[in-house]
Order: structure tokens, then sequence, then C-alpha cells
């Protein structure tokens, strides 16, 4: 009777799992009623009472729990930060930082069979391709039904995504996918046909959604990708058919939707242009590199420990007042890199921990040849040197589930080559 129990939280912790890849690029906001189901089914398990003995045993668990010491150096932020407020609301955002290691480090192993782990980012894929359709949908209809103009580009065609973080989702499902073209590209050939026209449309959605950050890691992405084609593969046909397909996806682009590249250009404008105090309206680029340079002055002062988890919010929007940052001020932004806001909130501490937590499992996945472990760490480390990706649950829970999934599966799911 127990085994069948046991069974059946097993398949509620699969579908869960599932439920959560596909639906955080599809509608957000379900996602924590989904990761609710996954720790109450976890609690009501049991198993996880006598697992717990196992994390201090077995290197692999120990591991994997390692991941929420992040989470616990915010949490002890909390000794020195006055603003209790915004303290707990952070460690609130950020506790799938601490739940995914505790759930999967204490559950029983192997958590997924080698045939489910393989099927967890296809999920994710189809959450990409169904979140996709339902934005162009609705972009149709505001741009020729309601006469909204523009309503296929950036904010307005991510709804209530952020544009950035949507465009970290679609260049690691395009990441996967090319994983899944080289290894059918000799087996089946109409399959791999299939997956170039699902790795083309989602290049076409980051083009659409002119994320600069989304933009740098699509072309680091290609590059990579044609280069492994040419030089690990032995396939210069394959290689010249992606560099050469994504060229005239780049050309037709550039002739149908100009606006995209203009982000681009005004990036290289606002690293020569003129400072940025004083100035009223708001400008991407610039004010980013504004709040880099406010920020780097509150690190010297709090350089070991930080301001604390609660008093991060207080001390940037101080420091851009007395910067006279006024757009950075009014929308209260926050460093536009984890790597900074951690360092003001947590001090070297917390920049050395978020630092090890992607660098030593890059390492390792290197040496055991884990290809889609080390795609993700790499797309993660790129987008937050721009964004500060841990400050909302969009980027938690995208970083928190998917980095102990393919931690934690990385044997079945690296696709070893």
């Amino acid at each position: 009777m127990s085994s069948e129990r046991y069974r059946l939280h097993d398949r509620i912790f699969w579908f869960s799992a599932v439920a959560v890849a596909f639906f955080l690029p599809v509608f957000g906001r379900v996602v924590p009623i989904l990761i609710l189901i996954l720790i109450l089914n976890w609690l009501i398990d049991g198993r996880f009472v006598k697992n717990i003995r196992h994390v201090f045993q077995e290197k692999r668990r120990r591991w994997t729990f390692s991941f929420a010491l992040l989470y616990i150096l915010y949490l002890a932020g909390m000794l020195y930060t006055t603003n209790f407020g915004y303290g707990w609301f952070d460690l609130e955002i950020k506790m799938s930082m601490f739940l995914f290691p505790l759930v999967f480090a204490t559950s029983p192993w192997p958590l997924f069979p080698e045939e489910r782990s393989r099927l967890v980012p296809w999920f994710f894929v189809a959450g990409c391709i169904t979140g996709a359709l339902i934005l162009l949908g609705r972009a149709a209809v505001n741009e020729y039904a309601y006469g909204i103009s523009s309503s296929f580009y950036y904010m307005k065609l991510s709804w209530y995504f952020h544009a950035s973080y949507l465009s970290m989702y679609y260049n690691f499902a395009i990441g996967f996918l090319f994983l899944q073209l080289f290894q059918q590209y000799h087996r089946r050939r109409s399959i791999a046909i299939l997956i170039g026209g699902l790795i083309l449309f989602l290049m076409v959605m980051v083009l659409l959604l002119v994320s600069k950050a989304g933009l740098l890691t699509m072309v680091i992405i290609i590059i990579a990708a044609t280069l492994y084609a040419w030089f690990r593969l032995k396939n210069g046909w394959l290689g010249a058919a992606i560099s050469g397909g994504v060229l005239i996806l780049f050309f037709i682009a550039y002739l149908v939707a100009p606006v995209i590249f203009s982000r681009v250009a005004g990036a290289e404008r606002a690293i020569v242009s003129a400072p940025v105090r004083n100035r009223v309206k708001a400008e991407s680029n610039a004010d980013r590199m504004a709040v880099w340079s406010t920020s780097a002055g509150i690190i010297k002062k709090h350089f070991l420990f930080g301001v604390g988890t609660g008093d991060v919010k207080d001390a940037l929007l101080d420091g851009y007042r007395e910067n006279n940052l006024i757009p950075a001020l009014r929308h209260k932004f926050n460093a536009h890199s984890q790597f900074i806001q951690t360092f003001v909130t947590l001090g070297l501490t917390g920049f050395l921990v978020l630092l090890a937590s992607l660098l030593l499992p890059a390492i390792n996945a290197m040496r055991r040849g884990q290809v889609l472990y080390l795609v993700f760490l790499l797309i993660f480390t790129l987008n937050i040197l721009f964004e500060s990706m841990l400050e909302i649950q969009q980027g938690v829970v995208f970083y928190a589930f998917f980095n102990i999934f393919l931690f934690t599966s990385s044997d079945a799911d690296s696709r070893k080559f």
C-alpha cells in the first residue's frame, strides 16, 4: 500500500515539475500555485524526513542543497537591515532559491527516470511556442483591430512579461533545440528540419522583443552552434546552413523592422554620450551606466557585507537622489545587474557566493560534457550581467528550477557529445 502511495507522490512530483516548465513562459502567474502543489506533495509524501540525513552523507545531495546558500545569506542580511518590510518581501520573491534545493536534495533519488528527464526541456519548449503564439495573436488584435502601433515590438509584445526575461526563456529553448538538431541531423532529417523551423521561429520572437541582452545572447548562441557544427561535428554543410539561414533572417528583419537594430545602435551612442545627471527623460542605456556608477559608490562604502537585504532599495534611491539621476529615481530602478545588485545587498561575501554558484557548476559541466547544463548557465550568466534577474519571480523561478533540475538530472539530460 505504501509503495503505491509513493508512486502516486512521484507522479504528482513529475506533473508539478513539467507544469512549472510549461507554464513559466506561458502564464507565469500560475507558477506559484504549481510550486505550492509540489511543496505540499513533498510534505505529505514524508520521505524527506529520513532523507535529510543523506544530505550530510551523500556528496551529490550536499551539493544540491548548497545552491540554497545564497538565499541563506539574504536571510542573514536581515540581521543588519532597517527596512524589514522590503526585506521580507524580497525574501518571499526569492523563496524558490531555497525551496527547490531543499525539496530536490531530500527527495528520493533518482528524481526522474531518464526518459522523463529528457521530456522536461521539451515541455519548456512547448510552453515557449504556445506563449509566443498567444503573444503574436494578442499583438495582431491590438495592431489591426484597435490600431495600437508597434504592438509587435518590445514591451507591447511581451505583455505582462519583461522583454529581457522572455528573451532569456526563448534563448534557452533555442540552445536546447540546437542540441536536438545536432542529434537528429544524421538520424531523421525530417525531424531536424522541423527543429530548425522552431529555432527560426523563436529567433524571430527574440528579434521582435528587441532586448539588447537577448539579442547579444542569441548571437553568441548562433556563433557557438556554427562553430560546433564545423569543428566538433565536422559538418561544413550544417554549419553553413545555420550561419546562412541566420544571416538571411537578420537581413529580412533589417528590411522589414529596422527599429530592432535602432535600439542596438542606441547602446553605442549612450556609451559616448554626455553625462546623464539632471536629465529628465529616461534612456535605458545611459540610465544603466549611471546606475552602475552609483552602485559602485555604495559598494565602496559597504564592501564586505553590503547594506542588507531590506535596505538595498533605499540605498540605491538615496544614491540616485544624491547624483540627480531623475529617471532612475522616478522609476525606482534596481542595479540592472544581478552581480552588482547582490554586491550592494550582501557585499563581497554575497558576490562571491553568486559567482561560485555559477562558475563551479559550469566547470563541472565542462568536465563531464554536460552540454545542456552548460548552455543554461552561460545564458543565465550573460543575462544577469545586464539585468537583476533574481529580483522578480520571472527570473528567480527560471534559475532556481532549471538549475536544480539540470544539476540533479544531468547524467540523463546532458546530451554528451
